[in-house]
């Protein structure tokens, strides 16, 4: 991490702007008493933390209502951050921003605080013992005993942790020893559970055998399922053949017994028929006379007209 860039506004005793470039070298700060150093150097944790030596009423410069703006620019594997942190109205309300090459990428204050440490690889208490240490904590060193200054900078470097973590590991390998012995004697006889074990085994191998004779059983009971579907198959076929032909001779002798119904008919009406030609051959004769009644009459007719012309 490379800091190029610091920007105050209304930050503690820098009330006007500040917008300070970090030259490449830089190696101190220096100035007199209450120039503000400590507070440019404290701006950068609460820039990229949120996290600050007061209460966030403190942060913002005494007697302003103006926004209270910090922001820090760095560079940090090849890429270039900006994380800008406002305090803004009369409750001090925290907002924060963060942008990568320019692109915004956290916005937030949990969230800027969360995508910086995983950026950096450390939170904010790592970041107090890696980058840089307080006053009071440097301070401190002449008047602590050499076990006190050994446990400061252990704190400083985050080591304490660590050592914590290798006295509790080492706890822990103590009582999982000591659980192993205690269960191991718990443990049954080995050659009992090896007897056991081989007992076991020769009953899967005897199921096994029963399983395989029930396996070839089952398959011929399967050879003989399919002879018998195909039988059924073969019989049903033929069932539906049979019922088929019923069903055509019930048709056939429904049409038959409808044709000698129509052949009793007509042979009735022929008979009809015949009785009627009698009975016109016998009226026949009577027909002629009626001719002749018919000319003679037109005759007298003809008198008749013949007499009244002449009258």
């Amino acid at each position: 991490m490379l800091l190029t860039r610091i920007s105050l506004r209304n930050y503690r005793v820098f009330e006007a702007p500040l917008d300070l470039e970090l030259p490449g070298g830089l190696v101190g700060i220096f100035g007199p008493n209450g120039a503000g150093k400590s507070v440019l150097i404290e701006s950068v944790r609460f820039a990229l933390y949120g996290r600050s030596r007061s209460t966030q009423g403190d942060v913002r410069t005494s007697g302003v209502l103006g926004d209270c703006v910090a922001e820090v620019e760095f560079e940090h594997e090849g890429h270039l951050y900006s994380v800008r942190r406002t305090l803004t109205g009369l409750n001090a309300t925290a907002k924060a921003d963060a942008t990568a090459d320019g692109a915004q990428v956290a916005e937030g204050v949990r969230d800027v605080a969360q995508y910086v440490q995983s950026v950096l690889g450390v939170d904010d208490a790592a970041f107090r013992a890696s980058v840089f240490a307080e006053q009071n904590q440097l301070a401190s060193f002449s008047a602590q005993a050499p076990d006190k200054r050994r446990e400061l900078v252990l704190r400083l470097l985050g080591v304490t942790p660590l050592d914590r973590a290798r006295d509790d590991a080492r706890r822990d390998a103590r009582s999982s020893a000591s659980d192993h012995d205690r269960l191991r004697g718990l443990l049954p006889d080995l050659e009992g559970l090896v007897a056991s074990v081989t007992l076991a085994t020769a009953k899967v191998d005897e199921a096994s055998g029963a399983s395989s004779l029930a396996t070839a059983s089952s398959e011929q009971a399967d050879e003989r399922l399919r002879r018998a579907e195909v039988d059924f198959e073969r019989i049903d076929e033929q069932r539906r053949a049979h019922d088929e032909l019923v069903s055509e001779g019930r048709s056939v002798k429904a049409e038959l017994v409808a044709a000698e119904e129509e052949s009793v008919r007509l042979a009735a009406e022929l008979a009809e028929l015949a009785t009627a030609e009698e009975e016109l051959a016998s009226l026949r004769p009577r027909a002629d006379g009626v001719g002749v009644v018919q000319a003679q009459l037109a005759e007298v007719q003809a008198v008749v007209a013949a007499e009244r012309a002449l009258a």
